[in-house]
């Protein structure tokens, strides 16, 4: 049997077994409170089975194994006919690639005699720093490992992160029946598997509306009201309300609300002078109004930037007490919203612009989704280096963006199987797509339990490398600015050698010991 050891921050592939960060013995560090990461390759398997062990760990350091899976890229989507470029994407399809962490269970999954381990071992708040030398053996080979826990310790995490959540799942792939104590338990281990990458706010919903009468509205709370305590319970802190308006096209003018009723009609008046108030009292009764943002109309466009502005403002005359936040390009919006989350690429492109809104009282966060899909900008795909999605927080530090929001953590479309379909095909009102590999989620349904991936553990990474930064910069804000500056120079600019990124991520944890 041959190894290899591979940065956790590198995509790995159950066909190739040479790569930039490869080598022959682990070199692993962490700061206190959170991981040191490393993958083994393994070539020459005749068997699935696996003997791993480790002796010798210090005292506050506690092993997590996983196996590595593989799941198909099928298709390059979205790149142009005059060929690839360094990175975009940075395999042709299709392929295989090991995106997928199962909890090791003595078994590998082994393709033509090759398969791999991830390997995350928790270093806890209170141990003693140090470099420690750990043994690890994988079927009776010794793999040398040199551990490095440095003094500095993970900040409480203030970044905002929202990934959207889908209960689909549990029951079309594990076959579980809502209300149960078995689906109860299940959805606890996805919000677990959420909160790993530091993800602390929500979508809810289940707001139920009667009409009553004539213009005259009837709510029932009690779904929203249980889905944030639940929610609470997990840990997460925060929460976007359900959307007030739709659109039946991307190019209507025209937002409705509840149904079908025209935002600008006195029906909408009625309904949203009714509704509103009784959504404050709730948020106020509950202590959550602070935690609260709530959506107005997803993604305004220009066939629609007048209504939504209008809306915003009728919304603001009735409760001001509640902050409004939408996903968004950039366009005729300005003042509408108190939480502008614009694509990076949007950001990048209008950020003069945007920083007019944070002058005059708004918070600015960024999102990506199945775009932008450019050159050179960065996003969570599977085609992309692992880089670009451990990137995305460092681009909040760079440019003092307090969220992050994309659309799916395990939101896969009909007929989709995750482990060998990741470019499926979408409907969103009246347009349809084909999303780019791995839009959809970067949580998998395992066996009885979310398997997490390889991206979710690279912006778990970067929400943490976020909150270094800041922790850094209040004592030394030009040593902060130089060290992102030297591998993310903007969203479209970061640097994809893995031995130049694990240089700067050493220089933070340095200088915050």
């Amino acid at each position: 049997m041959q190894y290899i050891v591979v940065s956790s921050a590198e995509f790995t592939y159950p066909d190739l077994f040479d790569y930039p960060s490869a080598s022959s013995a682990v070199d692993a560090f962490s700061a206190r409170g959170t991981y040191a990461t490393w993958q083994v390759l393994l070539r020459g398997l005749d068997s699935p089975e696996a003997d791993v062990r480790f002796e010798d760990l210090p005292e506050g350091v506690t092993p997590e194994i996983y196996t590595l899976v593989p799941v198909q890229v099928e298709r390059n989507h979205g790149i142009p006919d005059d060929g690839r470029k360094p990175h975009w994407p940075e395999r042709v399809a299709p392929y295989w690639l090991y995106d997928c962490f199962r909890p090791f269970d003595g078994t590998l999954e082994v393709t033509e005699g090759q398969g791999g381990l991830y390997f995350a071992l928790k270093c806890e708040r209170g141990m003693t720093p140090g470099v420690y030398h750990p043994t690890l053996t994988v079927n009776g080979t010794p793999i040398p490992v040199t551990l490095e826990v440095y003094a500095a310790t993970l900040p409480e995490e203030t970044l905002k992160i929202i990934v959207g959540y889908s209960r689909a799942p549990l029951e079309k792939f594990h076959g579980l029946t809502p209300g149960t104590p078995e689906y109860d338990a299940l959805d606890r281990k996805y919000l677990a598997a959420l909160r790993r990458l530091h993800q602390n706010m929500m979508y809810v919903g289940g707001v139920g509306a009667e009409e009553v009468e004539p213009n005259r509205w009837k709510f029932d709370f009690s779904g929203l009201i249980h889905m944030i305590e639940t929610y609470e319970a997990a840990g997460m802190k925060y929460f976007n309300l359900p959307s007030v308006g739709w659109r039946k096209s991307w190019s209507a003018p025209t937002i409705l609300l509840r149904g079908s009723i025209p935002s600008m009609s006195y029906e909408g008046y009625c309904y949203l002078t009714q509704y509103l108030p009784a959504l404050r009292d709730v948020l106020v009764e509950h202590g959550w109004l602070e935690r609260c943002v709530m959506g107005v109309a997803d993604e305004p466009n220009d066939a629609n930037c007048t209504e939504f502005r209008a809306l915003c403002g009728l919304i603001h005359k009735i409760v001001p007490e509640i902050r409004l936040c939408d996903a968004m390009s950039y366009g005729n919006l300005h003042g509408a919203l108190d939480v502008w989350v614009p694509l990076n690429a949007e950001y990048d492109r209008h950020r003069a612009e945007i920083e007019t809104f944070r002058q005059n009282g708004a918070e600015i966060w960024h999102y990506v989704c199945c775009g932008p899909r450019e050159y050179g900008y960065i996003n969570r795909f599977m085609d992309y280096p692992l880089l670009s999605t451990r990137y995305l927080h460092w681009g909040n530090y760079k440019y003092d963006l307090t969220g992050f929001l994309h659309w799916a953590a395990n939101c896969y479309q009909p007929g989709q199987d995750p482990f060998t379909l990741n470019c499926p095909e979408h409907h969103n009102t009246d347009a349809v797509c084909f999303l780019p590999a791995g839009d959809t989620h970067i949580l998998y349904p395992g066996k009885g339990e979310p398997w997490i991936s390889a991206r979710l553990e690279a912006e778990r990474e970067s929400a943490e490398e976020y909150e270094m930064l800041k922790k850094l910069a209040e004592t030394n804000k030009p040593l902060a600015d130089e060290i992102c500056e030297s591998v993310f120079r903007s969203f479209r600019d970061v640097e994809y050698d893995v031995a130049k990124f694990t240089a700067a991520k050493r220089r933070l944890l340095a200088a915050l010991s």
